[in-house]
């Protein structure tokens, strides 16, 4: 099998464990293709599935946390994986397809931001591509503008005297451009064009060596039912 488009390949172990089934195995060629279709689609796709689910690595390592909020991480991107037969190599891919998100004002395509989050990297952003941005109108200070505004000292004035405003009054009573333009004021720091965004890698595509043992027996034994045979039709029976 060759190197999916992300960097989720198998590994030497498995790929030499493939190898060994298929040879002692000797299926003609179209029935190899259906077995090797079966793993990556049954076995290592839903297997991705569940490591996005539980934010975990294939060795159930926990991924690395947000540096902000608890929301969890990747959950649509699984549901885009695919996979492609290769007969004229004798191999099957796993690939991302559909699905885009924004950069600024640049589409990304599905494929790049797995492949981003799969190994990890070093972004440079830019101010340029935030540029005509639909304003954030109507909405209101975040916690963490609040809390910012609060650590750079702002105040109000509140019976004839200045007081720090309670973070719950920021939420409530100021927008998120009032906010931000505030703390862009009081920090006085230079204004930034180009920043490094760092994403550490959280590996989803790819299966442990104990599970893909576990895959490739169960695959090998479903040909048994006929390799002609669609998931679909067997499903619960093995």
């Amino acid at each position: 099998m060759p190197a999916p488009v992300i960097n989720g390949e198998l590994n030497k172990t498995q790929l030499r464990a493939l190898k060994d089934a298929l040879r002692a195995a000797e299926m003609p060629k179209a029935k190899r293709q259906r077995l090797l279709w079966r793993i990556a689609k049954l076995g290592i796709i839903a297997a991705s599935k569940r490591n996005a689910r539980n934010q975990r690595t294939p060795d159930g390592s926990p991924w690395p946390a947000r540096k902000r909020g608890k929301r969890k991480m990747l959950r649509q991107l699984p549901k885009l994986l695919h996979v492609r037969e290769l007969p004229q190599i004798d191999a099957v891919r796993i690939y991302l397809q559909g699905g885009h998100y924004k950069n600024g004002n640049t589409p990304v395509a599905a494929g790049l931001i797995g492949a981003v989050h799969q190994g990890g990297a070093n972004i440079t952003g830019r101010a340029d591509s935030y540029k005509n941005q639909p304003k954030q109108e109507g909405k209101l200070a975040t916690n963490r503008q609040a809390r910012k505004l609060r650590q750079l000292g702002y105040q109000v004035m509140w019976q004839g005297r200045r007081v720090k405003p309670a973070m719950a009054w920021i939420t409530k009573e100021m927008s998120m451009a009032q906010a931000g333009m505030l703390i862009k004021k009081l920090s006085k720091a230079p204004k930034k064009r180009t920043w490094t965004i760092d994403i550490p890698a959280r590996v989803f595509l790819g299966v442990s060596d104990a599970e893909f043992n576990q895959i490739l027996a169960r695959q090998l034994q479903a040909i048994g039912f006929g390799w002609e045979v669609k998931a679909q039709d067997i499903k619960g029976k093995i």
